[in-house]
């Protein structure tokens, strides 16, 4: 008989599955994802790669019992059908509770290994994932669409720092070769256990250029700039860092607020839209910040911390 623990209920619902004979697992649900058959095809098949190809932890997919790497599942409640796949449990504490500069040139060096891999790896037939070259990250864009948190002042500084952004982005990925990328390697998506890194929460996983899983991972370790260039220092010790201006790079790491602030506007989930009246002032402080001197901070006067 196996025991079901939730997790976590948001854009996706993860049970922890404990089986009779000890065996642990992660269940994960895509309630609420937007994400497609192909991107899930792709998102497994690449979990299966790496567990097989390299030494990255990740968690394992399993495979159902006619071999497929997830399943659907008819929900009578949401009246249609549901994307889940079961994974190997991954032991330890997100790394959020333990960030070290020594731990983040672990998360460098493992960084610089993914993307490493993707540079041979190829997605198999019927599996396809976004591409990263847009602000919103190939999502809908609800910041154009009238919403009470969005006052005109706010409005006017979502929308500078959107072109903003996106012409930085253009440049960045004028003639790049673009690969395979986490695209949300943040201390909750990172697990410690016994001096070993783990990285999990692949759902995001797009199409772009290695200096965005750089950047978007600097936007949560701000204003603790240790740790950023911890990281840095540790994907250098395996590979170049990616070739990006200070200009491309910080576009990047404003872009994360924009994507974030989307997302809150239209989320399902109750105690994410409860941080949306916080979130958007802090989004207007810090991207009129990010507008004035080209960096993006968020200890600035005014703002409060939500994460």
């Amino acid at each position: 008989m196996a025991r079901l623990r939730l997790l976590n209920h948001g854009y996706n619902t993860t049970f922890r599955v404990d089986t009779a004979d000890g065996a642990k697992f992660a269940l994960r649900i895509n309630t609420n994802s937007r994400k497609t058959l192909a991107a899930l095809r792709a998102e497994m098949a690449w979990l299966a790669a790496l567990s097989s190809d390299t030494d990255v932890w990740v968690p394992t997919p399993q495979r159902t019992r006619d071999g497929h790497l997830h399943a659907e599942v008819h929900s009578p409640d949401l009246g249609r059908v549901l994307p889940a796949a079961l994974f190997a449990w991954l032991p330890g504490r997100d790394l959020r509770h333990a960030a070290t500069p020594g731990r983040l040139m672990e998360v460098g060096r493992t960084m610089a290994a993914l993307h490493a891999h993707t540079e041979r790896w190829q997605l198999p037939a019927g599996a396809a994932l976004p591409g990263l070259h847009t602000v919103l990250l190939d999502t809908p864009n609800h910041l154009v669409e009238p919403h009470a948190e969005l006052t005109a002042a706010r409005r006017e500084v979502v929308s500078a720092a959107f072109a903003q952004v996106q012409q930085q982005l253009d440049s960045l990925f004028a003639g790049a070769t673009t690969q395979v990328l986490h695209a949300d390697l943040h201390l909750d998506n990172l697990k410690w256990w016994r001096g070993r890194l783990s990285v999990f929460d692949f759902d995001d996983c797009g199409v772009g250029v290695p200096v965005q899983d750089l950047a978007m991972s600097a936007f949560y370790l701000r204003p603790r700039l240790e740790l950023e260039a911890a990281l840095h220092e540790g994907y250098a010790s395996v590979r170049p860092l990616p070739m990006a201006t200070q200009a491309q790079y910080e576009a990047v790491v404003a872009s994360r607020d924009l994507v974030l602030l989307n997302d809150l506007l239209v989320t399902p989930t109750a105690e994410l839209r409860a941080m949306l009246p916080t979130y958007a002032e802090n989004s207007y402080r810090k991207l009129r910040h990010y507008l004035a001197t080209g960096t993006f901070r968020h200890d600035l006067p005014g703002t409060v911390t939500l994460f």
